[in-house]
């Protein structure tokens, strides 16, 4: 498998922690979470999925999907492709020492330059103690 081009397949049996297992094998400093969006007349906020939620239960996987993590794609794409694909807002977060970021401002970046900031920023970090 060439390490720029990896697909992780999402099946009727498919779990979110299966997913964010397999995305933190591929990139340890980058964290991957999903939200719920709730409407009522006057707010809107964000639920966390219990990563323990079987994809089928959220969205239509009546086939199997399969969503690209390779290394170029941003985190803006990425979580886009969860949009648009299954309908599910996805939350990417940097690891920055025993912290993690959400990723806002730079969503642009590559997840592979992701995880090199969040390596860099962590081993800084372990330095400094």
């Amino acid at each position: 498998m060439e390490l720029n081009n990896i697909e992780i397949l999402i099946g009727k049996e498919s779990r979110l922690i299966d997913f964010t297992v397999s995305f933190s094998v591929r990139y340890p400093y980058l964290k991957i979470e999903f939200f719920e969006i709730e409407k009522d007349q006057k707010t809107m906020r964000s639920i966390k999925i219990d990563p323990q939620t079987f994809f089928k239960n959220l969205a239509n996987t009546d086939k199997e999907r399969k969503i690209d993590i390779n290394s170029r794609r941003t985190v803006s794409e990425l979580s886009h492709d969860f949009e648009n694909t299954l309908g599910l807002m996805a939350q990417i977060s940097r690891k920055s020492g025993k912290v993690w970021n959400v990723i806002s401002i730079t969503d642009g970046w590559t997840l592979e330059s992701q995880n090199s900031a969040g390596e860099f920023i962590s081993s800084e970090m372990d330095l400094d103690r």
